[in-house]
């Protein structure tokens, strides 16, 4: 189910490395008047991701929340796509021999890859690791095809106005802790251009594209080289 204020009628939905587990502490904060921190239950630690479990869209009871207003958080697709590597590959090592070794063997594929051998196996990789496997699925498979299901869509790297929205909404004044942040940050223009190029054909059918046109911005220009490249290649075949 995506994080439910029933106080509220306010449901939000998210999708893995999109901000969910601060998403879920900020609104845990907001319902109970006091931060989220890790407790432990009968020696078993319990974080921010244990207080929700957001299915995929297609398998929430989306009858049990008849009359809520709905809200999705998005994130820029691309960064999404390199925190996933950096956070599930690097720092949770995901895809090491102790995590994925027969799944790797079976895939003829190396542990723990670089950016650049994890986005040639891309597919391959997946296959090795269903937690991982999660984590990259494209965010419509956590907020539906349907924008309009939703009063209203955040955007990742505006938390502020989901701050100050659910404050307003709610008469409260919770914090949005930064949480889950393991792994280097990795700069995708410091990249090979070929790995980029790569990283946008993974990412590009995400709907945050779609739904937030301006994020392509910073990419669009990698594209239209990449359409004038093929074009002059077209060109010269015909010439020769």
């Amino acid at each position: 189910m995506p994080y439910i204020l029933p106080a509220h009628r306010m449901a939000f939905f998210f999708s893995p490395k999109a901000g969910g587990t601060s998403l879920r502490a900020f609104l845990f904060h907001a319902e109970n008047g006091f931060a989220f921190r890790d407790f432990l239950v009968q020696g078993h630690r319990m974080d921010a991701n244990k207080l929700t479990a957001n299915y995929r869209f297609n398998r929430v009871d989306h009858g049990a929340l008849e009359g809520y207003r709905c809200f999705a958080l998005l994130r820029d697709p691309v960064r999404r796509f390199l925190s996933g590597y950096s956070n599930r590959v690097l720092h949770y090592r995901e895809l090491s021999i102790e995590a994925a070794g027969q799944d790797l063997l079976r895939e003829g594929l190396p542990p723990d890859p670089d950016i650049a051998t994890f986005v040639d196996n891309y597919i391959g990789y997946l296959r090795c690791s269903k937690p991982l496997a999660r984590h990259f699925l494209k965010q419509q498979k956590f907020i539906g095809p349907d924008p309009a299901h939703f009063e209203r869509i955040f955007r990742l790297e505006e938390l502020d106005e989901l701050v100050a929205f659910v404050n307003g909404e709610c008469g409260t004044q919770a914090k949005m802790p930064r949480l889950q942040t393991g792994g280097p940050k990795l700069d995708f223009f410091a990249l090979d251009e070929d790995l980029q190029l790569r990283i946008l054909e993974i990412c590009q059918h995400d709907i945050a594209f779609q739904i937030f046109p301006e994020y392509w911005g910073p990419y669009v220009h990698l594209v239209e080289d990449e359409m004038v490249g093929d074009a002059a290649v077209s060109r010269t075949g015909t010439a020769g």
